[in-house]
């Protein structure tokens, strides 16, 4: 909800206030596509490195921090080396978490929770939308435009941020009740 909420407002961000033509806008995308490939080439290594007991929230952390910089980049450049190392914290959190899921989950259950999990993911998608939409709308009249279009880039750094907090310790107690179990 977080990333796409921000992602929505972002078009309009990159357009407006940073002065971005299509093709820049493009770039700026690509940008997730190669932090992508690069946590598809190492992030493995890095959970192995780290372990999950600290990939996890590292993961979320770096997320929730690069998503809230993001309304301070100053151009294309700097907005697409956010996205580079949000991307990949993202699909690091997902090796490690899939990864988990897998492992903890009896057979017969698993495409019950996976299929869950999706809803909840991609459930949020068209709510994270409509909640920028609704944001902006509202703030424009007493923030103007471009301080409008900033305002989902920070609720949603910042809701990923208290959210990250929030899951820290339930995600080490069951981190740690899974070693536990081994």
């Amino acid at each position: 909800m977080c990333f796409h909420a921000a992602l929505f407002a972002m078009v309009l961000h990159a357009q407006e206030n940073l002065g971005l033509s299509a093709q820049e806008y493009g770039f700026v995308l690509t940008a997730f596509a190669l932090g992508g490939a690069a946590a598809g080439l190492v992030g493995d290594r890095i959970a192995l490195w780290l372990g999950p007991g600290r990939t996890m929230p590292l993961a979320l952390l770096i997320s929730a921090v690069l998503l809230l910089a993001v309304p301070l980049m100053p151009n294309g450049w700097l907005l697409a080396a956010c996205f580079v190392g949000f991307e990949m914290a993202g699909i690091t959190w997902n090796i490690v978490s899939v990864s988990l899921r897998q492992r903890l989950i009896p057979d017969d259950l698993r495409g019950r929770v996976n299929s869950l999990y999706r809803l909840l993911a991609w459930g949020m998608i068209p709510l994270g939308i409509a909640l920028s939409g609704w944001v902006i709308g509202l703030a424009e009249g007493w923030l103007g435009r471009s301080g409008a279009l900033k305002l989902p880039l920070w609720l949603a750094g910042g809701l990923m941020l208290a959210m990250t907090f929030a899951a820290l310790r339930p995600l080490q107690r069951g981190l740690q009740r899974m070693k536990a179990q081994e």
